[in-house]
């Protein structure tokens, strides 16, 4: 079985060749994108729970590959995200502390009841609030400096063509003006809808529709260096920019940018029984 760079391999293709792929296939990481706010500090969303699964499934046969072929590479996972802008986070209850998105990701994976994954393998990037910073605090934080060339990202179905275009484009930009090309090569793993209604996957779907558009039309073709895309964050991000927190700290923020109820259900929101209909 071939995986060809840049493109989406689907869920259920892969897990009815798992062995062909992992055996044809061998990369430095496998970034597993946070999902929302968790219910416990090991309890990822549902839909997070099956991301972890398929990546979980993969690294078993990745293992079992480096047991009994030497030379054969054993990746590293990644647990993206502190949280989502959309709601607020979860305060773990022993400490007051807000539990980071990929803190509950790794745990889970860690405590795998059927494919744990060891410790020694499992990171987490605590500083992204977006896709945006996912794939650029996972650029600058482990990658590059890590060397990881070849990686897979795994989100879900309805997130799967903005973190494309977006991980294309944050990975493919030079450092700065001149600098030499990143030479990453990128594989997605398109995780199904599971836990969602279909009306939650639609406003999603549709909320993630706007914003590829706006990353192939605008910022892609904008921010052309990973520089420019710290500036961009720094300077236009609702949770980068010092003056943005500044206002929403006083209470001063824009609004306007809420989520509708069904759209936050696909970033972790608990559908309560008067919202079922």
């Amino acid at each position: 079985m071939t995986w060809p760079t840049g493109t989406i391999l689907e869920e259920d293709e892969l897990l009815s060749n798992l062995d062909d792929y992992a055996s044809s296939l061998q990369v430095d990481a496998i970034l597993v994108l946070g999902g929302g706010v968790p219910s416990s500090p090991k309890d990822p969303p549902t839909y997070v729970k099956n991301r972890c699964d398929v990546v979980a499934k993969l690294i078993h046969a990745f293992q079992e590959r480096t047991t009994t072929n030497t030379g054969v590479h054993h990746p590293s996972v990644v647990c993206l995200s502190a949280g989502t802008a959309h709601l607020p986070q979860y305060i773990t209850p022993h400490n007051g502390l807000p539990l980071w998105e990929s803190t509950a990701s790794a745990a889970y994976l860690m405590q795998h009841p059927t494919y744990p994954i060891p410790e020694k393998h499992m990171f987490v990037e605590t500083t992204s609030y977006d896709t945006i910073s996912n794939a650029f605090f996972t650029r600058s934080t482990f990658t590059d400096i890590n060397g990881w060339k070849k990686i897979i990202v795994a989100t879900n179905e309805f997130h799967i063509h903005r973190t494309k275009a977006i991980f294309d484009w944050i990975f493919s930009v030079p450092n700065t003006e001149n600098g030499s090309s990143p030479n990453y090569e990128l594989f997605y793993l398109s995780c199904n809808n599971v836990g969602l209604s279909n009306e939650a996957v639609e406003a999603r779907r549709s909320h993630e529709k706007r914003g590829e558009k706006n990353v192939l039309e605008n910022l892609a073709k904008q921010y052309t260096t990973l520089k420019s895309v710290l500036g961009f964050l720094t300077t236009n991000h609702d949770f980068y920019a010092a003056n943005k927190l500044v206002r929403q700290s006083m209470g001063d923020g824009n609004d306007e940018k809420r989520s509708g109820n069904l759209l936050k259900l696909s970033y972790g929101q608990k559908q309560s029984a008067d919202s079922s209909s």
